[in-house]
């Protein structure tokens, strides 16, 4: 017997960057909304700096997954950067098997996540 989790998503700005906090099962029913919502949301910086936590996902299966490979491109052809944070051990052995561990950025916490990119984010501005 499985109990389903319906996802929650929780969209959010953290200096220069979009937060998107994931709670429940990142799956087949719940991948189309992440999509659409989450690229709706990377106009909000430019170039986009993304963070998915992904701390609260229960569940992630293939529909999931091919969302954050979707986004992960969306945000790479505008210039920016996506990190993935906080993989839970269910998630950390799902993206081990598909050796998407290797494909993403993954950061153990969403905290140590947006300060890389807040750092990175804003190079100095040009002088020369």
């Amino acid at each position: 017997m499985t109990s389903e989790q319906a996802l929650s998503i929780s969209l959010g700005l953290q200096g220069p960057c979009v937060i998107v906090r994931l709670t429940g099962d990142f799956d087949y029913g719940s991948a189309a909304e992440v999509r659409d919502r989450v690229t709706q949301a990377l106009d909000l910086t430019q170039p986009p700096l993304l963070v998915i936590d992904m701390q609260a996902v229960s569940v992630c299966d293939s529909s999931g997954l091919s969302v954050l490979v979707y986004l992960h491109k969306a945000v790479t052809a505008l210039g920016g950067r996506m990190l993935l944070s906080a993989l839970n051990g269910r998630c950390k052995h799902l993206f081990a098997i598909t050796a998407l561990d290797r494909f993403f950025d993954i950061r153990p916490t969403a905290e140590l996540a947006i300060a890389e990119l807040s750092e990175n984010g804003n190079p100095p501005p040009f002088t020369g």
